[in-house]
């Protein structure tokens, strides 16, 4: 059974609690808080980095300091929000606009809101 979430605009379907499909709505959810808290998207390379860092970090501390698998799973979440940031809205610094929908307008089905590459 698919379980329609409307984050954003954006309808995110998974089925029950498969882990990539609570994954990926995760990363949806800490994407739309991002765009809210830092709404201008400046300097996503820098963050993009910092982000993996604190993954790798999390990854060492599992075995060092008995960090939960709970912990690497958040900082993943936040890696993949971050890549998805740059990929879609762009990373000016680096002159790179991002992915655009080519189709402009388009309606998702479930939700009658526009797809995922043109939510702003």
């Amino acid at each position: 059974m698919k379980n329609p979430r409307n984050i954003g605009g954006v309808a995110i379907e998974y089925s029950g609690s498969h882990p990539r499909g609570k994954f990926l709505f995760d990363v949806a959810m800490e994407n739309q808080r991002a765009r809210e808290k830092f709404p201008r998207g400046a300097n996503l390379d820098t963050a993009l980095m910092e982000e993996v860092g604190e993954l790798a970090q999390a990854l060492l501390k599992i075995k060092e300091s008995g960090w939960s698998p709970e912990q690497v799973y958040k900082e993943a979440v936040q890696v993949a929000s971050t890549a998805m940031r740059v990929a879609v809205e762009g990373c000016p610094e680096h002159d790179y606009r991002g992915m655009k929908c080519g189709f402009g307008g388009c309606k998702q089905p479930a939700t009658g809101g526009p797809c995922a590459l043109c939510y702003e």
